[in-house]
């Protein structure tokens, strides 16, 4: 692994409660990565003092605007996602290692990615095979077929395969692929599995990619992706137990 071509990757905004926790697992990172390898896409809305902190960090901070038209994640949010995380295609690094603002590294996170792969991630949802529908959506997209699809919360990149990918992904993303999981919106994460399906991708074990919003404990992991489902943050819940109390 050429560490001197990989960058570290966060995509945020000065939303609810995100700089701080990115500050929290910039924090945690830079046990093991040197600064100058972390980059922030910073995305509208923009706070002057979130900034600086940010800044503060010694990551190098990007300012983009929006790359897509609003999209909901749950019925029960607001339009406000934007597939910001197609940013990290743009990167000259050949390796990327993309972390979710709402994550905690634990060991090394250097170990994860040895081994040969292009693209490497927790699955989110490993389907089976009478799943037609998710089955379906590979082949009227004419993509090789991926039976899973992966969390975009950690997720890495090797041998230049984030810049091959990019247009794929965008265009999924913008498409909306014709597939739903329940009430969550996965956009995302379908567009994502479309555009790596053809490469060489590899899934992460559970001690590498912790969730414990599913309430998963792994002692001594690498990465731990502490924040609740969508729709389903402490923040959520604490303002409908605030609700029930209103007479």
């Amino acid at each position: 692994m050429n560490q001197k071509e990989t960058a570290f990757v966060y995509t945020l905004s000065s939303r609810d409660n995100m700089v701080q926790q990115c500050l929290r697992s910039i924090a945690t990172l830079k046990h093991y990565v040197n600064e100058e390898q972390i980059k922030i896409f910073y995305t509208p809305p923009y706070n002057e003092q979130d900034e600086k902190a940010l800044k503060d960090t010694g990551a190098k901070l990007l300012k983009k605007e929006n790359q897509t038209e609003a999209f909901n994640v749950s019925r029960s949010l607001p339009e406000r996602h934007y597939g910001e995380k197609v940013n990290l295609c743009a990167l000259e690094e050949e390796n990327i290692v993309f972390l979710d603002c709402d994550t905690v590294v634990g060991k090394d996170i250097w170990d994860v990615m040895e081994g040969d792969f292009d693209f490497k991630a927790r699955p989110s949802k490993i389907f089976a095979q009478e799943n037609k529908e998710w089955e379906n959506l590979f082949k009227e997209n004419d993509e090789a077929y991926m039976d899973w699809m992966p969390n975009a919360g950690f997720m890495i990149f090797k041998n230049g395969f984030h810049r091959e990918i990019e247009g794929k992904w965008r265009r999924y993303i913008t498409n909306d692929p014709d597939f739903s999981l329940g009430k969550v919106n996965h956009n995302e994460q379908y567009a994502l599995a479309l555009a790596v399906s053809g490469g060489d991708v590899k899934m992460m074990e559970e001690k590498e990619h912790v969730f414990e919003w599913k309430g998963e404990k792994v002692a001594d992991a690498y990465v731990y992706h502490v924040q609740q489902a969508a729709g389903s943050s402490a923040v959520n819940l604490m303002k409908n137990y605030l609700k029930k109390l209103k007479p």
